[in-house]
């Protein structure tokens, strides 16, 4: 049985929050037989064209007035989400189309319009990590995952900005039909399709590199380029021209972690990555990130994690998080 999947749009809408979940649901279309496929319609407020934040114009294919029901219902992330919460009128309708689906969900900063419909809802909700604290101050009542790819909050779905909108559709086409078609329009669409929601947004041990210096800037950039080597403190110091006590000092009271701490974190957020976004097997994992052996790679990954390597990939491959 098909279903209805109803992308809402405004004016000053991101663009690639629409074009992308948008296509991969479109791909599925083609891989499905018509009775399992989803009908695709946009929705606006009225029936003027919609202009996006890049100034493409598009015609929403109804509006939400003159729409009676969708089984999900997508919210678009951009610049005009506040113009909607400010429109009584707008959210009326998303809330009555919102009462009679079976998910909502909503890409990007479209998480502000979702956490204004239900202002008593203690729903946990991701969006782009750069809006995540605005989100929380306008909308205390709400949990706001502010790394996260993507989260499920009982039947509302969210996810961060630009491709990670993508990456939930995938999830969602994958809940609705299996892994292997969604592996399939992942592969059409020349793109992963193993970043569960679990993923962070950036890394937040390289985002500390935009405050350094730029000695320790480029000690960091020294440590992903040599990441598959065996790097001790000395080889570290000698490249930042200190001495290995003073640099083991001054890198730890700059970053937070030690050299060597910092090194073995990477590695492990780097085997992470490699776990959800290809096939290499555990063995070669470990060498492309500088473990010695793969015996050593899962003794640290489940200190760190509490689970080892195999079973963080099984339960977290094509998870909604």
């Amino acid at each position: 049985m098909s279903q209805v999947v109803g992308f809402f749009i405004y004016d000053e809408f991101q663009t690639v929050d629409l074009a992308g979940p948008l296509d991969a649901f479109a791909v599925a279309n083609d891989l499905l037989a018509p009775e399992l496929g989803y009908q695709l319609t946009t929705l606006a407020g009225d029936a003027t064209p919609v202009r996006s934040e890049s100034g493409l114009r598009t015609m929403a294919d109804t509006t939400l007035a003159n729409c009676a029901k969708v089984d999900t219902l997508v919210v678009i992330g951009g610049r005009g989400c506040q113009a909607v919460i400010a429109d009584q009128d707008q959210m009326a309708q998303l809330r009555r189309l919102a009462g009679n689906c079976k998910r909502v969900v909503s890409i990007c900063t479209g998480a502000f319009v979702v956490a204004a419909m239900w202002p008593n809802r203690a729903l946990k909700l991701a969006t782009h990590w750069d809006f995540a604290n605005k989100l929380a101050m306008q909308f205390p009542h709400i949990v706001v995952e502010s790394d996260k790819l993507f989260v499920q909050s009982e039947e509302v779905y969210s996810s961060g900005g630009l491709t990670a909108g993508i990456d939930l559709a995938l999830s969602l086409i994958a809940q609705d039909h299996g892994s292997t078609l969604a592996q399939r329009v992942a592969q059409y669409m020349v793109m992963y399709v193993r970043r569960s929601g679990d993923q962070r947004q950036y890394s937040s041990l390289l985002s500390v590199q935009q405050t350094l210096s730029q000695r320790f800037q480029s000690s960091i950039e020294f440590i992903q380029n040599n990441i598959d080597k065996p790097l001790s403190l000395e080889m570290l110091a000698d490249e930042a021209s200190l001495s290995p006590r003073h640099f083991r000092r001054v890198f730890k009271d700059k970053v937070g972690v030690s050299p060597m701490r910092f090194v073995q974190r990477l590695r492990l957020e780097k085997a992470k990555d490699l776990l959800c976004n290809s096939e290499l097997s555990v063995v070669q994992i470990s060498s492309r990130i500088g473990f010695g052996s793969p015996s050593l790679l899962t003794r640290k990954f489940t200190q760190e994690y509490g689970v080892n390597p195999t079973q963080y990939r099984e339960n977290f491959t094509m998870e909604i998080k």
